[in-house]
């Protein structure tokens, strides 16, 4: 199947991937691992979006991250200290991954919802901003050197209208999920896991606001 519009102007960005590591091991150093969150290899050139349904655009703008969390390096915060995970990066920055994670999820739980990029000449009447301030994995201060940490994802949606963005519905959304051990493997798995359980709760919110706003007011 296709690629989503949105998914295929992101696919570039991990056939980079591959090379980055190779020429961090030709220069004699050793590479970090790469990691991916939201969404598998294959969710990236197959999505479950039933063409069969009546759909309607909403456009999905430019992601807000944290300075702190929009690069490809993974956080840990302890107390009010943090540091980046050593040795380990997402394969692509985190508000491209994210972005996929999103797409896919409105392809498989909202297919009378068609997601556009922020920049494409449309029609579409509503708009949906996303804001990220916590994408990270905290450990507790004073806890044991092999206490797994807690990933923490949040942040917050607003649905609003393309024309004059008078928002129709905002929410913040807030997500935990603890790791099964202290290690990079684990860490990354409840990434995963937390993201997915992000994106749902974000997909079946923008639904109900959706269908629940009536129609527009009148000029």
């Amino acid at each position: 199947m296709t690629p989503h519009p949105i998914l295929r102007s992101l696919l570039p960005l991990f056939a980079l991937a591959p090379l980055a590591a190779c020429a961090s091991l030709l220069a004699g150093g050793k590479p970090d691992s790469l990691y991916r969150f939201g969404i598998s290899t294959r969710d990236m050139t197959i999505h479950s979006t039933d063409t069969t349904a009546q759909q309607h655009a909403i456009r999905l703008a430019r992601f807000r991250f944290a300075p702190e969390i929009e690069g490809d390096r993974i956080l840990t915060a302890s107390g009010d200290g943090v540091l980046y995970l050593k040795n380990a990066r997402w394969v692509s920055p985190a508000p491209d991954l994210m972005m996929q994670a999103i797409v896919h999820r409105f392809d498989e739980r909202a297919p009378t919802i068609r997601l556009t990029p922020a920049m494409a000449r449309s029609s579409d009447s509503m708009q949906l901003r996303l804001a990220f301030d916590r994408f990270e994995a905290r450990y507790d201060a004073g806890s044991l050197p092999d206490t797994p940490p807690t990933i923490l994802v949040s942040g917050t949606a607003e649905l609003s209208e393309t024309a004059g963005l008078q928002p129709r519905g905002q929410r913040s959304f807030w997500v935990e999920e603890t790791a099964t051990a202290n290690t990079r493997a684990a860490i990354v798995s409840a990434f995963d896991r937390a993201v997915k359980r992000y994106t749902v709760e974000l997909v079946d919110w923008t639904v109900q606001t959706d269908m629940a706003r009536g129609p527009a007011p009148a000029k």
